[in-house]
């Protein structure tokens, strides 16, 4: 490529059609112009394969390990190759942003609704969030889920959600999956799921769960029509206090530090999301711990 047109910058202002009449002509006399449309005609015909990234790297790393001098070469192939290899980045970095990856998420005391591209309903709990390629979903449901939600799955290619602790994958059915730091579980409302977790899985259908317990998976039964979070409550059976608390600081904004000398404690009761006083009350007064409001929020203890 010429001197003059590199400081010019002709071809890319031709490409996004900023040029004057005057440098228009300039660079159709050159001769550059007719051999850059001719790689783009060209180009037009082109299909991308799917670029997997790593191995384009390796691949790069090896043939690079000897060096071959170029020799000179007739001028307007160079200009062509130079023309490509602009074009050919310009792809690379289109097909890296549209594969890019969505991520959807909720506050502190905020529930949300998503749609799936296919259909599939997400009903995010507070304080959680899921993640997923939609250009690929159609061949590929796989998403990653932080938090708590509630899965509405329409039938079609496998569904596989993807968490900190473990994977679930569906056909299509209703489940509800909680991975809350040291806790665990996937209750099935209809269908069949399967839940894996390193080298142990258990196949669940409607009426039954699965819990994580020192390190294993645990089969369970429920009678629950849907989560009972979706109606404003939790209901906790012999469970570490400090869970529960780290439940109310989802769903309402308060600052617990709970005392060293309750973490083994452990909670029963069904607590609702709609009071933080009741709530505060209905744990700490039935397990008689004493404790006290403040206004701005934060639960001191006696």
């Amino acid at each position: 490529m010429s001197k003059h047109l590199e400081d010019k910058n002709l071809i890319a202002r031709w490409m996004d059609d900023r040029l004057s009449n005057e440098e228009k002509e300039q660079l159709k006399e050159s001769g550059e112009l007719d051999a850059l449309k001719t790689v783009i005609d060209d180009i037009d015909t082109w299909k991308v394969k799917p670029f997997n990234l790593d191995a384009g790297l390796a691949k790069l790393t090896e043939e690079n390990k000897t060096v071959v001098p170029l020799k000179k070469s007739n001028k307007n192939w160079l200009r062509i190759a130079a023309s490509v290899a602009i074009l050919l980045s310009c792809s690379l970095v289109w097909y890296l942003t549209s594969t890019s990856s969505t991520t959807i998420a909720t506050k502190i005391a905020e529930s949300k609704t998503v749609e799936l591209p296919t259909g599939s309903l997400v009903e995010l709990d507070a304080a959680s969030s899921i993640t997923y390629n939609k250009d690929d979903w159609e061949d590929s449901r796989i998403l990653t889920l932080s938090g708590q939600a509630f899965f509405n799955v329409t039938s079609g290619a496998p569904f596989i959600v993807k968490t900190p602790t473990a994977q679930v994958s569906v056909l299509g059915t209703q489940f509800n999956i909680s991975t809350q730091k040291e806790q665990f579980s996937v209750y099935c409302y209809e269908g069949k799921i399967e839940v894996s977790y390193k080298n142990n899985s258990e196949i669940i259908t409607k009426g039954q769960s699965v819990f994580l317990v020192n390190g294993k998976l645990k089969k369970d039964k429920h009678e629950y029509l849907s989560p009972e979070w979706m109606n404003g409550l939790s209901t906790y059976d012999r469970t570490p206090l400090k869970t529960v608390i780290a439940d109310v600081k989802r769903y309402y904004n308060v600052e617990v530090n709970l005392p060293k000398k309750y973490g083994t404690l452990q909670f029963t009761g069904t607590i609702a999301h709609k009071d933080l006083q009741q709530t505060l009350n209905t744990i700490f007064t039935t397990m008689e711990i004493k404790y006290e409001l403040q206004e701005d929020n934060t639960v001191i203890f006696e």
